[in-house]
């Protein structure tokens, strides 16, 4: 017994190590591809990047980001004081999670309808296409949010660059007040995308609630596994989704999300924090082994094999949208032990009895921590 414990104590000394975890990313290099995964893209590139007087906003859209089917990313990023401009999307619901700070919501919906909420730190909205809404920052200090749309090129129509289309006369008709009060309006002729204003609004309530709005983080986890938690927004925990869902995925170090597919929707992966490693195995044979850190984002088509490790030393917190309200997910060790051992021996050519040493599961482990 001493002797197991000492071997354990070096073991433990070993990760604690800088040597063992410089060794392990050799390792994790070899089994990494040397060229950019086609599934892969850094959301931090400058090429990306639209910058405002308030904050700047990042869009990987299939014009960037070519593997992307029916789903796009975004960042955006507010200053004190920095606002998102009231706009609108034709073709695309947005679901936006806030990352750290708080803002203000302000939705204008058919029938007149106007509703404003506040959005804080682990809260996420659903806002249905062709909604009016804008995004302002009321924390002491910078916002930062990750928004996904439900189409690869997601199209806008920002309030600043919408009005200037349309005459003096046209304008001041449908405000009942003379063409000249439209004249500054109409010779700026910009667009702002993201503005800034000097007093930041304060909100009567610290929080604001809406159906359009759900405390993700806040809730129990819908995911409760050895290696991990999921919060999950879909249809039926969050009814406002209604063509995209989210999952606010943690994972301890060393755990992996088993090897799984989805069979009706595109998998939008974002690294909040941490160090992530992918395989996607597709249907034309390639492997693509990939790292994701702080800032990168992955997608995976609908019904790809593939699966989530966390490679680094602290907790792996990544947000994880969907393509479907409600997808679906099949994973290996379910559908493993789905089918007769004979069976599975035929198919990979080995003794029966290979299978018949491994468990039966009834449902899937999600996410487990390493080395069995």
């Amino acid at each position: 017994m001493f002797i197991i414990n000492s071997l354990r104590n070096i073991l433990e000394n070993l990760k604690n190590n800088d040597y063992y975890w410089l060794k392990l990313k050799k390792r994790e290099a070899v089994m990494t591809t040397a060229v950019m995964s086609h599934h892969k893209i850094d959301m931090q590139q400058e090429s990306l990047r639209r910058e405002g007087a308030g904050g700047s906003r990042i869009l990987a859209s299939a014009a960037t980001f070519p593997a992307l089917k029916r789903i796009a990313l975004a960042t955006i990023h507010l200053k004190k004081g920095g606002i998102r401009e009231p706009h609108w999307h034709p073709n695309a619901d947005e679901f936006t999670y806030c990352v750290d700070g708080k803002a203000l919501v302000t939705l204008f919906s058919p029938q007149n309808i106007c509703e404003t909420m506040t959005l804080d730190k682990g809260e996420a909205v659903y806002i249905p296409k062709g909604i009016t809404h804008h995004i302002e920052n009321i924390n002491d200090g910078e916002s930062n949010f990750i928004l996904c749309f439900s189409h690869e090129t997601p199209e806008e129509q920002n309030f600043s660059s919408a009005l200037c289309t349309m005459s003096a006369h046209v304008l001041a008709s449908t405000f009942g007040v003379p063409e000249t009060t439209f004249e500054p309006l109409l010779e700026k002729r910009h667009d702002a995308l993201i503005s800034w204003k000097r007093e930041v609004t304060k909100p009567a309530h610290a929080s604001i609630p809406s159906l359009h709005k759900i405390n993700l983080d806040g809730t129990n986890p819908q995911i409760a596994a050895p290696g991990g938690t999921g919060h999950v927004a879909n249809r039926h925990t969050f009814p406002a989704a209604q063509n995209l869902s989210l999952v606010s995925l943690r994972m301890v170090p060393g755990s992996v999300r088993e090897p799984h597919w989805h069979p009706d929707g595109t998998e939008l992966n974002y690294v909040v924090a941490g160090e992530a490693r992918l395989t996607v195995f597709s249907p034309d044979g390639e492997v693509d082994t990939f790292t994701l850190t702080r800032g990168q984002a992955s997608t995976i088509p609908s019904g790809y094999f593939h699966h989530i490790e966390n490679i680094g030393r602290d907790e792996l917190h990544m947000t994880v949208f969907f393509s479907s309200s409600l997808p679906g997910d099949i994973g290996i060790s379910g559908a493993l032990s789905a089918y007769a051992n004979d069976v599975l021996g035929a198919s990979f050519d080995l003794d029966p009895k290979f299978f018949a040493a491994l468990p039966k599961i009834s449902e899937d482990v999600l996410v487990v921590r390493g080395g069995g």
